[in-house]
């Protein structure tokens, strides 16, 4: 078994208090037998918020205790590696970030009256991966405490009535400060309408805009508000095929992205921050086609010729 270091006195007379049952579920601070500020000392704070995701570089442990284990008289000392972390109450959770792999749990009961040991009651032993929180929660084996992992989905529904304990510091010297993942980069979502129906042959204004095609936009904007909860961005991207002049392309895809982003715009139906641009004939997504002017090579490029709107945001 590993050493337990010594302790303060203060630390030792707060253990004490713990020890003789000075805190419930409704006390969140115990009455020492120090003078001055030492007097009165909080040993819980707020109440359990679920934890947000760690970075791959680390790992998460939450260790508590339920209300039900009180018939283990006193506060749980808990260790890591053999190191003091916290003392848990009935009611009271600590949560440590550390870097990934092996590690050693121990938990040792602090009873007043009795004779300090310099062993723990149990050791848990239990691996960290990388980016994942574990839960270890207090129970009671043969009068002994042991911390007992336990799910995720367990671990919520019992830390919901706990509060955090905080009336001592950790020691624990691999202890990190638990940094936040990335947000996850929203991908858009892609509606793509074909050049063809949208508009008039060779043309790219508002008025070029046939019935169909108004129409088409029509139907997108109220798919769009009705599958969305929010709308952060639409962006929207005109191309062209191959055939003809390359810069009447770039010109012809740039001003048809242009067209139907205004038309979105003065729909007056979706309120995003809007932009358009145009890419020519650089992202063809049918290549095999002839690149002469003829009426089929003009019908198989039917595919390159479309207006793609790209939107981001939270999907109902």
């Amino acid at each position: 078994m590993q050493k337990i270091k010594l302790y303060s006195s203060l630390f030792i007379a707060l253990l004490v208090a713990l020890g003789a049952g000075s805190v419930t579920q409704a006390q969140t601070s115990v009455t020492t037998n120090q003078a001055g500020v030492n007097a009165r000392i909080d040993v819980l704070g707020g109440v359990f918020e679920p934890l947000s995701n760690i970075g791959p570089s680390q790992s998460r442990i939450v260790v508590y205790r339920t209300t039900s284990t009180q018939q283990l008289p006193g506060a749980t000392g808990v260790f890591i590696q053999g190191q003091y972390h916290t003392s848990l109450v009935p009611g009271g959770y600590s949560q440590l970030c550390l870097p990934p792999g092996q590690f050693e749990i121990g938990a040792r009961q602090f009873r007043v009256g009795q004779n300090a040991r310099d062993s723990f009651d149990t050791v848990t032993a239990l691996a960290l991966p990388p980016a994942q929180t574990q839960y270890l929660t207090v129970v009671e084996s043969s009068g002994r405490p042991v911390m007992k992992p336990v799910s995720a989905a367990q671990a919520q529904q019992e830390l919901g009535t706990t509060r955090l304990q905080i009336h001592t510091i950790s020691r624990v010297a691999q202890a990190q400060n638990c940094v936040e993942a990335a947000a996850p980069v929203a991908q858009p979502e892609q509606f793509i309408l074909s050049s063809d129906a949208l508009f008039a042959f060779g043309r790219s204004d508002l008025n070029g805009l046939t019935a169909a095609g108004r129409e088409s936009l029509d139907l997108l904007t109220a798919r769009l508000r009705k599958d969305y909860v929010r709308i952060d961005r639409i962006h929207v991207i005109g191309h062209a095929d191959p055939l003809g002049s390359p810069e009447f392309n770039e010109r012809l895809s740039v001003n048809r992205a242009n067209t139907v982003r205004q038309y979105l715009q003065t729909s007056g139906q979706i309120s995003a921050p809007m932009t358009s641009e145009g890419r020519g004939a650089r992202q063809l997504v049918e290549t095999r086609c002839a690149r002469q002017t003829t009426n089929a090579a003009i019908l198989c490029n039917q595919a390159n010729r479309r207006v793609v709107t790209e939107v981001t945001g939270q999907r109902r």
